[in-house]
């Protein structure tokens, strides 16, 4: 609680309630992260596994309780702000599956688990190794998708007699900042006060940049962070073609996995969600052969609120 009245008021007053939403999400990942390394330093070898698994159950519980909300109200720009932070604690990789749709996939070097073949109907966990690494994959089921998280298994060493009260302090903070930001996220569900409002309009197709909102002939259209971010992409210069490049330069600039098949997926899905919409409207994008992906406004295929 203490450190949840600190978020509130300290990071509210010099940083906005969204950054200081995610900054106290931030702290609140990295000692819930410390206090789960540590708290395993403190136990026997003999009930290392059982510790680290019951240690990190409650910590993928906490994180995926924050990630139902942020999904419900649709702040994905939090959602991913979280991911990345979870990566600076124990967490090696971090995958948000909402709907069918992976809307979160964050890793920290090179680990890359394979794809689920189900999604579970309770948490479920198993030990993995990874050449000299050992991890915990903890899955975590949520109302319409699952979190799925890979935490490095720390090695044992001699630890100190006072090693029990830090972790109970860590988790204490960690709990309490992450408490204040999700009062931060309920308290502040628009923009903040002074905010510009930025336009892009299409003929029937407008996306507000300042509130992430878009629509389509008057009906609004709800995306995933990189289905928007590639939208957005094309509608700023409509007619434009974008090739696979283009669009692996814009939206996954720091990845050296992502390749010309993420792409495909995405203008998929993308069409798809527009279709949804609208019947009809997935023709928006239109795929000029051997070159790439361009923007067309409704009016040009014909496309009207009916």
């Amino acid at each position: 609680m203490v450190a949840g009245g600190f978020a509130y008021f300290v990071f509210t007053v010099n940083l906005g309630k969204k950054r200081a939403r995610s900054l106290g999400l931030a702290l609140g990942v990295i000692f819930l992260g410390a206090a789960l390394a540590l708290g395993l330093l403190g136990g026997r070898p003999s009930v290392e596994d059982e510790a680290f698994r019951t240690r990190s159950l409650d910590y993928v519980a906490a994180f995926a309780t924050a990630v139902q909300g942020w999904l419900e109200e649709g702040d994905f720009e939090t959602l991913e702000d979280a991911a990345r932070f979870m990566l600076l604690g124990s967490a090696a990789f971090v995958e948000v599956v909402w709907d069918g749709e992976a809307v979160v996939k964050e890793a920290r070097g090179d680990v890359s688990p394979p794809p689920l073949e189900d999604t579970p109907s309770e948490a479920v966990t198993a030990f993995h190794s990874r050449d000299s690494a050992r991890f915990l994959e903890v899955v975590y089921p949520l109302e319409k998708g699952y979190v799925r998280t890979w935490l490095e298994v720390p090695s044992l060493a001699g630890v100190p007699w006072w090693l029990s009260t830090v972790v109970g302090l860590l988790s204490l903070l960690g709990l309490g900042a992450i408490g204040g930001a999700l009062y931060l996220g309920h308290r502040s569900p628009g923009p903040e006060p002074g905010r510009k409002r930025s336009l892009i309009e299409v003929g029937g197709l407008v996306i507000d940049e300042g509130s992430k909102e878009v629509t389509l002939c008057g009906k609004p259209v709800k995306l995933s962070p990189k289905q928007y971010a590639l939208l957005v992409l094309l509608a700023r210069e409509p007619g434009k073609v974008f090739s696979d490049r283009d669009i692996l330069r814009e939206l996954w600039p720091d990845s050296r996995y992502a390749n010309s098949k993420d792409v495909k997926q995405y203008v998929y899905l993308l069409r798809r969600r527009l279709g949804e919409v609208l019947p009809g409207a997935e023709a928006l994008i239109a795929t000029v052969p051997g070159f790439g992906y361009k923007l067309l406004s409704p009016e040009e295929i014909g496309l009207t609120d009916r």
